[in-house]
This record gives C-alpha cells, structure tokens and sequence, in this order.
C-alpha cells in the first residue's frame, strides 16, 4: 500500500515538474489570475460601479494582450518577463489606488507627464497608505521564485552540443507562432466585443465627449482604461484629431449666446461702482465651506472669516468645479473662466494656448497684475502659464524670506505680510494681485506651537488636523486684513477670498463626529464640492449673504461687473456672481446645480441612472432624474464646448476671426 502511495505520488510530483516546465504557460495564466484578483480588490476600493461580467472580460483581455508577447522569448527570458510584467503593473494598480483616494479619478498619460511633482507629495502620498495595500505586492516574491527556479532548471539542462531540428519553421510556428498568436485573438476578443456592445447599449456616445474618467472605467476596466487612455493621448498629440469649420462655428455660436447673458451685467447694479479700485484675490488652499461657522469645543473654528461674513458679500453656495489639476484647476477656472479638462492639467498640457485671463484684462485698464505664491515657480508649471496670462510679475519662493516654515514652504501669515510689502515695494496702483497660500494643504500637519485650537477627542486624526489647519489659516487672514487696514490698503481695495477644492478626506464618520448628526449621501456630496467665497468691498459696503449657486468659473465676469469692464470680444464661460442672468454650476463629472435642484451623476454616466436631488426646500429630497435630464445634458455641451476650446486653441481663432 506505502509502496503503491509512493508511486503515484512520484508520478504526481513529476507532472507538476512536467508542468512546471511549461512556465511560460503557468506563468500567464498566474499572471492573470493574480492581476484578475487585484483588479477585483481595488474595483471594491474605487466603489464607482461593480465588477461586472464585461469588465471582467475587458480585465482579462488586458492581461492577455499585455502578455502575449513572452510566449516567443526562451524559457529564462519568459520567466523573467513575466515577474518583471507582474511587479510593474502591480506598481500601476498601487499608485492608481493612492491616486484615486486623493483625487477620486485614475491615473492619465497627462498626469504621468507631472510625475516631476510627485516628490513634492510624499507626506501626502505617505498619508493616504493603508496597513491592507500589502496585499498588492503579495504575489511578487512567488513570481521571481518561480524565476529563479527556471533559471536554475535550465541552466542543469545546457547541452554540450546543438542539434539542428530537421524541420526548424514548422517547429517554431507550432510552439510560438501559433500559440501567440492564439493568446492575442483572445485578448483582443475579450476587449472589442464587450466595449462594441456596450457602446451600442449604454454607452453609447460615451467615447465621444469623455467628459468623465469613471465612465469610461466602467466599461473598459482599469488596464483597458489605461489602454484607451494612451490611444486618446496618442491621437490628440500625435496624429492630430482637427475640429470640422462647423464644430469651430458651432463653438463659437455657444460663446455668442454666453455673451448674451454676460453682458446683462453691464445694465445691472454694482457695474463699475468700483472702477479704479485694487483687487486682491486669496485662493485658499483645501479651504472648505463647512468649517464657516462651526464650532469645535466651544471655540469658534474660523472667527476671523465668520467676521467677516457681516462686512462683505457673502456666498454659501459657491461651489470647486476642480479636476485632476487640483490648485491649478482652481486658478485656472477662476482667472480663465474655464472648464478643466478630464485629464491633466491645462497649465501642464496647453500653457501656450492663447486665453482670456483675468491679469490680461485688468491690464488694458490700467492695472499692475501680479501673482504671489511662496513655492517652486515651476510647480505646475507656474513660470510659463503665468508669462502666458500676461501678469507683470510673478512672485515665487525665491522672492520669500522663510522666516515661519510650515508644511510644504512658508506659513501664511508671513506670506501675506512678505506680500503686502511686495505690493507696497511695486508702489503701483491700482493693482490687481492673486496669492495662493500653502499652509492648508494635505495632510494638514501644522508644527506644535502653531495648533492653538483644542480638538477635543478628534486630535490625532486627520481631519482634526484639518481643522487645525484652517484655523490657523483664518488667523493668517485675520492678520493680512490687519495689514491692509495700517497701510491704508484696507478702504481701496476690493478682497477676494476662496477655496481652492477639497480636503480629500473623506471617511465620514469623522465628520459625523465633527457635526454630531448623520450625513445624508446628498450632503456628502455637497460637502466635498463647497468651498467659501466672499468679496469685501470698500467701507463694508453692500454687504449681504446671497444665496444662488455660484463657482469658481464666475469669479473673473464678477471682478469684471466691480470694475465695470465690458464682455466685448472676450470669451469666457462664467456669469457675473452678482447678475441676475440665471446659469447652472457644472462640475467635471458631467453633474451640475442650479440652485433649485443638484444632480449626482452615475457611474456609468447614464443620465436616467443619475440622481436628481431638489434642493429648493429646507432639506434636499430625491425626485425623478427627468427633473435634472436638460441640465444634465447642458453640462455635458459646456464641458464639450470647454475641451475643443482649450484643445484646439480655439480662442486665438477667435481673436483673429474677431479683428478682420
């Protein structure tokens, strides 16, 4: 009986031996079933549509055409390939899961084209590591043992002579060719038949405005977003993809009927009341609107801006329309009255393009533009966006004294004095200056003799320290208006203040704890996108809380009805916050508010599969998603018509069609 159960089980070590030798084989096939589990496991992290049979497929396609290729290579070179291939992408699932918990979008050619500022983020990057993310280099050790023990199988097996097979074609296209060739017809069939028939259900029209990276995800999967990702890359960059004479009209027929709405400013109150007077704009970075207000301990977490709510205009429905170019979207939409693109940045990908910005427009009436921020000026690549904008002079880290070191660079309230005594240095008026602070931004960490607030039982968290942080912030603010008002600034200067986006915290038991209520979904989403604007006006005039939506694309038409500076031939997409000419507040994922109703787009960007929430009443209630189907479609135009503008450089069209 031993004798008999020792033979089987040596007939059975020999054939998984015999198997073994197949790597190439194995290999795909564990190549496949691990990066299958991994895609899995990070489908239920993003939380943004099931893991269903087509993405499966899709995932699976992936894998297969990714590999197909080592079945060619000898067994050594296979192996190796192959464990090589696998430690890659498992890099490429990781660094999509880290980006997607800060940005809540995946990873794009133009974003890999930042790398360079990936260094910059490494507390932040760190942060947002959990204990689990192991999980996705588990596989890594078996794969290069594997390696190892073919390497050593082989390397036994060299024969002291070459014999030359009697038929060396046949043999090759039997045990390469062929079998190649019939992994890749899987591959290829397992991604174009799902992606054909989803385009011609659902998804129909989706590949068309990619207004939307999640979307898009949902039908192709992780690898296969990746693969479609670089062929959109490829045909915008390499191979040219030109807008039609009609888009082109069609596009600027949109414009013509913005203006329509933009210029009834110029018959409304406020319009040029402020004519000659400074401007100074604060973009805040991660300030969000719940902290206006809010309490923590008993102690008022923003004093100085709650202040401040009495003496100014005040906004509490101001909306982030940012993207994946985060702090560059908001300046971008705020300067430039545009929408950001779904991937990358617009300063990144199109800084040469031509635009009608804010410091532009403020100079030909006469105004010193400058922009103030204490870091690297080629950060997001600052130095050649602001050449572009036409601002007289861009203040950077090396214009700073570091005199008060707070996370990333310089803490905020020795920016704001080191900027007002720029201001004062220049001695030009009136002048128009943006100043982008830094102390705010993630993971919020702030130095011990800077926490002056008590959170109470949310210290060591991290939205504790956000909300450290912001109090700090609205103590740095509180000084700056100080400054203003003792160098005679204060009753001449028109003060613009706002978030840049969110905190990219989101773990809302915290915030629960924080407001000591439940969250309802519809207000989880609103928190994320809320940011606080306010614009104090000389002697506090026509101070007020109005409560319209508004958002970041607004911000220059408004400074523009202030200064009394007509919309003539100027092509942006914002209305003026304090006209009455009504327009939605559209956000990068296709969603959008009125004011009177928000809608939440679904993950597989079906406008029916959305929510519609009315908004109207005291508490927000689900209606019917036909309430929202016009504006969502709306928003969809303006992002489309947003993407060919700055794609295609349309505005310098624009400005040479307009002088002839």
């Amino acid at each position: 009986m031993l004798t008999r159960l020792r033979n089987t089980t040596q007939i059975g070590l020999h054939w998984i031996l015999r198997g073994l030798q197949l790597w190439p084989l194995w290999g795909i096939t564990l190549l496949a079933a691990s990066l299958l589990y991994k895609l899995n496991e990070l489908d239920h992290q993003f939380n943004v549509g099931g893991m269903n049979y087509w993405k499966w497929a899709v995932n699976l396609g992936a894998v297969l055409l990714l590999s197909f290729w080592t079945v060619f290579l000898g067994p050594r070179s296979k192996a190796l390939s192959l464990a090589l291939l696998d430690l890659l992408l498992s890099f490429l699932l990781f660094a999509d899961l880290i980006y997607f918990r800060y940005f809540k979008d995946f990873i794009s050619v133009p974003v890999l084209l930042q790398a360079g500022q990936v260094g910059e983020l490494q507390a932040s990057i760190w942060s947002l590591i959990q204990p689990g993310d192991w999980i996705y280099f588990a596989d890594i050790p078996v794969a290069f043992a594997l390696a190892g023990w073919v390497f050593w199988k082989h390397a036994a097996k060299r024969r002291a002579s070459l014999k030359i097979s009697s038929n060396p074609i046949r043999k090759v296209l039997w045990r390469k060719l062929i079998p190649a060739v019939f992994v890749f017809a899987i591959g290829w069939a397992l991604i174009y038949y799902p992606v054909e028939e989803q385009k011609n259900g659902w998804a129909r029209g989706l590949f068309v405005g990619n207004w939307w990276n999640v979307p898009i995800y949902n039908v192709t999967g992780l690898l296969g977003f990746h693969g479609y990702d670089t062929y959109r890359y490829a045909k915008e960059h390499l191979f040219g993809d030109d807008l039609s004479e009609d888009q082109i009209q069609e596009t600027k027929a949109w414009f013509t009927d913005r203006q329509s709405l933009q210029k009834q400013m110029e018959t409304e109150p406020l319009f040029g009341q402020y004519k000659g007077k400074n401007v100074l704009v604060v973009q805040a970075e991660a300030f969000q609107e719940f902290v206006i207000g809010q309490s923590i301990q008993g102690e008022e977490i923003t004093p100085n801006l709650n202040k401040l709510i009495g003496q100014s205009i005040y906004f509490p429905n101001f909306y982030h329309q940012t993207a994946q170019g985060r702090t560059s979207d908001a300046d971008f939409l705020t300067s430039c009255s545009m929408h950001p693109l779904p991937t990358g940045s617009a300063f990144i990908r199109f800084a040469g393009n031509e635009f009608d910005c804010a410091p532009s427009i403020v100079k030909n009436e006469g105004y010193d533009a400058t922009v103030h921020h204490s870091y690297d000026g080629s950060f997001w690549n600052r130095n050649n966006m602001y050449h572009n904008m036409d601002y007289d002079q861009f203040y950077s880290i090396k214009d700073y004294t570091i005199d008060e070191p707070i996370g990333w660079s310089l803490g905020d309230v020795s920016f704001f004095r080191q900027t007002i005594d720029q201001l004062k240095e220049r001695n030009k008026s009136p002048f128009y200056a943006l100043t982008i602070t830094l102390s705010g931004h993630h993971p919020f960490k702030l130095p011990y003799s800077n926490q002056e607030l008590d959170v109470g039982k949310m210290k060591g968290t991290i939205l504790g320290d956000y909300v450290q942080a912001m109090h700090y912030v609205d103590s740095a603010v509180g000084s700056l208006i100080q400054d203003l008002k003792d160098e005679g600034l204060w009753e001449d200067t028109i003060l613009l203040f706002y978030g840049d986006h969110d905190n990219s915290v989101y773990n809302w038991k915290m915030y629960e704890q924080l407001f000591d209520k439940p969250i309802a979904e519809i207000d989880k989403d609103r928190i994320v996108r809320k940011v606080p604007f306010f614009i104090h006006l000389p002697n506090d005039e026509n101070a007020g809380v109005i409560d319209k939506a508004v958002g970041q694309i607004d911000t220059t038409p408004t400074i523009m009805h202030l200064l009394g500076i007509p919309m003539d031939k100027r092509y942006l997409m914002g209305i003026s916050m304090l006209s009455e000419a009504p327009k939605s507040v559209v956000f990068r994922t296709g969603g959008f508010t009125d004011g009177k109703v928000y809608f939440v787009p679904s993950g597989d960007g079906i406008i029916d599969n959305g929510k519609c929430y009315d908004i109207s009443g005291d508490e927000a209630t689900l209606v019917d998603s036909a309430a929202c189907a016009a504006g969502a479609e709306s928003a969809k135009v303006d992002l489309g018509v947003s993407d060919n503008v700055i794609e295609h450089d349309l505005i310098a069209t624009f400005h040479k069609e307009d002088e002839e």
